[in-house]
C-alpha cells in the first residue's frame, strides 16, 4: 500500500508537472490566436479558432487549479484536492475536445475548400472591406496568406481568378489595370521592396494580363491550395498532438488526486477510531 505521505509527494510533481503543461497549452494557443488564426477566415471554417480559444482556456485554468492542488496537499486539506480533482477532470474534458475538433478539421480540410477559396476570391476580397468586417478580415488573411507562403490564387498559375473577382471589376480605370494584388508579387526582404510592382501586376507580354507569355519573375506562379492544405495539416496536428498527449497528464493528476483524499479519508477514520478508543477506556 502507497503511504499519505508518498502520495503526497507525487501529488506535489504531479502539479508541478501540469503548471509546465498548462503553461505550454496556453501558450500554444494563444501563438495559434495571434499567427496562424487568420487561415479559418480563407477556408470559411471556425474549428481551428476553436480549437485554439479552448486551449488556451484550459491551459490558464490548469496553471491556476495546480496552485489549488498543492495547497492541498501541503494542508491536508479534503476539499481543495476534491476542487483540484473536479477542475483537471473539466479540463480534460476540454482538452480532448481540442484535439478532436483537430482531428475534424485536419480529416474534413479537403471537403470544398477549393470551393472555398476561390469563392473567397471572387466574391469577398477587397470588396466593400470599410462597410463589412468579414469582408475585410478575408482580404487581410489573403494578402498575410499569398505574402508569407509565397503564393496567388488557388491554383497554380491561377491568377485568372482575379480576374473574375469584384476587386478586378471594380478598378474604373481600363488604362491602369491591376491584375493581381500586392501580395501575390515577389518581394525581396533583403531589400524592403517588391521586384517590381508594376510588371507583377500589369506585365504586357504575359502572366498575369495573359495565360502564357513571357516568364514573369515579379509575380507568384505557386497557387495557394497545396501551399494552405500543407500549412492547415501542419497546425492542426500540432493541436492534436498536444491535446492527446497532455491529457495523459491530466488523468495521472485526477487518479493521484482521487487516491490522496482517499487515503485523508483513511486518516481521519483512523483518527476518530484512536480518539473514540481512547474515551471508551
Amino acid at each position: 500500500m502507497v503511504s499519505k505521505t508518498a502520495c503526497k509527494a507525487f501529488l506535489l510533481i504531479i502539479n508541478v508537472l501540469l503548471f509546465l503543461c498548462g503553461a505550454i497549452i496556453m501558450g500554444i494557443g494563444i501563438w495559434a490566436i495571434a499567427d496562424k488564426i487568420f487561415i479559418s477566415n480563407i477556408i470559411g471554417s471556425s474549428l481551428f479558432n476553436s480549437a485554439s480559444y479552448i486551449m488556451v482556456v484550459v491551459g490558464a485554468c490548469i496553471i491556476v487549479t495546480t496552485f489549488i492542488g498543492c495547497g492541498g496537499a501541503v494542508a491536508n486539506n479534503k476539499c481543495l484536492v476534491a476542487v483540484f480533482v473536479a477542475v483537471i477532470g473539466l479540463m480534460f474534458v476540454l482538452l480532448l475536445t481540442a484535439a478532436i475538433l483537430g482531428a475534424v478539421f485536419r480529416d474534413n480540410l479537403e471537403d470544398n475548400l477549393q470551393e472555398d477559396m476561390k469563392r473567397g476570391i471572387r466574391t469577398q476580397y477587397a470588396t466593400s472591406v470599410d462597410y463589412s468586417d468579414r469582408n475585410r478580415d478575408v482580404t487581410e488573411s489573403w494578402d498575410m496568406l499569398q505574402q508569407r507562403l509565397r503564393c496567388c490564387a488557388v491554383n497554380d498559375e491561377g491568377w485568372g481568378l482575379y480576374q473574375e473577382s469584384n476587386w478586378f471589376t471594380r478598378q474604373y480605370s481600363e488604362y491602369d489595370k491591376k491584375f493581381v494584388p500586392p501580395s501575390c508579387c515577389v518581394y525581396e526582404n533583403r531589400l524592403g521592396q517588391y521586384l517590381n510592382l508594376q510588371n507583377c501586376q500589369s506585365f504586357a507580354f504575359g502572366p498575369p494580363r495573359m495565360q502564357t507569355g513571357a516568364q514573369n519573375n515579379a509575380l507568384h506562379y505557386r497557387g495557394c491550395y497545396t501551399a494552405a492544405r500543407e500549412f492547415i495539416i501542419e497546425q492542426a496536428n500540432i493541436v492534436l498532438g498536444i491535446g492527446f498527449a497532455f491529457c495523459v497528464f491530466l488523468i495521472s493528476g485526477v487518479v493521484m488526486g482521487v487516491i490522496f483524499v482517499l487515503k485523508l479519508k483513511e486518516s481521519d477514520q483512523g483518527d476518530y477510531n484512536v480518539r473514540t478508543a481512547d474515551r471508551g477506556d
